[in-house]
């Protein structure tokens, strides 16, 4: 990262990474945002990012390279890399990687409300096992801590239907 007298920059391949979601911080508290935070990340074939309700930012999805399924409201959504998903707050959203090729994606939220979410997260899946009621509860509390409503039945659900792995983050990408 470089810092220019009125901002950052942020080159290809740099920002503090997340290694357990396979997630990196782009811009933030670090790079002097304050209402803005941008990660960039993966998600790999057959993930599935549990179904869950921001209550205090807005988030966009950037679709770079592959194509992502998402869940927004009720509605089922497919974007293709050039794509980008509004998920507003206080609507519950999903994301998943049905193909068989890895997806790079921007997640952008405003404001910056989630900015060490994603750090305990990872802490979370390199400490629990993902696929336990430990690791749920664990979740859960994170969530609550930071306003999210995670929805484990349609999580389910969409797992069996779809035949997808997971559980993966709000917001993160990977497991």
């Amino acid at each position: 990262m470089v810092q220019r007298s009125t901002g950052w920059v942020v080159s290809s391949g740099e920002g503090r990474k997340v290694p357990a979601l396979g997630m990196q911080y782009k811009v933030g508290a670090a790079t002097g945002s304050a209402n803005l935070l941008v990660m960039e990340g993966v998600v790999l074939p057959g993930v599935l990012v549990t179904p869950h309700t921001h209550t205090r930012e807005d988030e966009c999805s950037f679709i770079l390279e592959g194509s992502l399924t998402y869940l927004v409201g009720d509605e089922i959504l497919e974007a293709a890399a050039g794509s980008y998903v509004s998920k507003p707050r206080n609507v519950r959203h999903a994301f998943w990687n049905s193909s068989r090729a890895p997806a790079k994606v921007i997640e952008v939220h405003t404001p910056t409300t989630f900015e060490h979410y994603y750090d305990r997260l990872g802490v979370l899946f390199e400490s629990h096992d993902p696929g336990g009621d430990a690791f749920r509860r664990a979740f859960d509390r994170l969530a609550a801590e930071h306003g999210l409503v995670l929805d484990w039945a349609l999580h389910d659900d969409l797992s069996r239907r779809s035949g997808l792995g997971g559980p993966s983050s709000p917001g993160g990408v990977s497991s």
